[in-house]
């Protein structure tokens, strides 16, 4: 088989959450029938790579979506290239190198979930990127969470991804790592301020937080955005 579970993670967050770990080497484009999933026009002459991962994220999808009666449905992506989940269903899928993660909840008072999976930088990327992830005004903070965690800028560019998942179902177009600035952090989370204002309702000032967890070479971060 070319996947099998991953049991490196537990979510933090305690919604239903399935991760794999897949191997590109031992995947076959047949698997997409195999496996009744639909391979998007798109991706029908996309590297193997690109095929392997979202396979692989959307049979993480797949079984997330079993919680709620629903394994049976397609998640493709939508003009923005976002996953179209179910009506009342709220969810997220990430994949790295070799390993893939989906969660899903259903529950009206949570407007949008991200999770995000990385990789940890090399120390060459984390100070070439360091100017594109972090604000200025992140800089003190991020001296700290330097200062117990080696790899600290993975940490935030994953928590930044995760907190842009979670709060584009609302947004509904692009905004930066600008946006949001870390302020907090503990051993389990992180605490971000919104910079500006990104609808009526997301405003500046809003604080969300980001949980986040390392095992062995991977970061994974989760983040969740409850109307209020």
């Amino acid at each position: 088989m070319w996947f099998r579970r991953a049991d490196i993670f537990t979510s933090q967050l305690n919604l239903p959450f399935h991760c794999v770990f897949f191997d590109v080497n031992g995947y076959s484009i047949q698997n997409f029938a195999a496996y009744g999933i639909e391979l998007p026009v798109g991706l029908r002459h996309a590297v193997v790579k690109r095929q392997a991962e979202y396979l692989a994220g959307r049979l993480c999808a797949q079984v997330a979506l079993k919680n709620y009666g629903l394994e049976s449905f397609q998640v493709v992506n939508g003009d923005d290239r976002a996953p179209i989940w179910p009506e009342h269903i709220t969810a997220s899928i990430s994949h790295t190198k070799g390993i893939a993660a989906a969660m899903a909840v259903q529950d009206p008072k949570i407007k949008g979930v991200g999770i995000d999976i990385e990789c940890l930088m090399e120390k060459r990327q984390e100070s070439e990127l360091q100017h594109y992830i972090i604000n200025p005004d992140e800089m003190a903070i991020f001296a700290n969470l330097a200062a117990i965690h080696t790899y600290p800028l993975t940490i935030i560019f994953s928590a930044k991804e995760s907190l842009y998942k979670a709060l584009y179902p609302s947004v509904k177009r692009f905004f930066g790592f600008d946006a949001a600035s870390l302020i907090s952090f503990d051993d389990k989370k992180l605490v971000f301020i919104l910079n500006n204002d990104l609808t009526t309702a997301i405003r500046q000032g809003q604080v969300i937080d980001v949980y986040y967890q390392q095992r062995h070479d991977l970061v994974l971060t989760e983040c969740v955005f409850t109307a209020a």
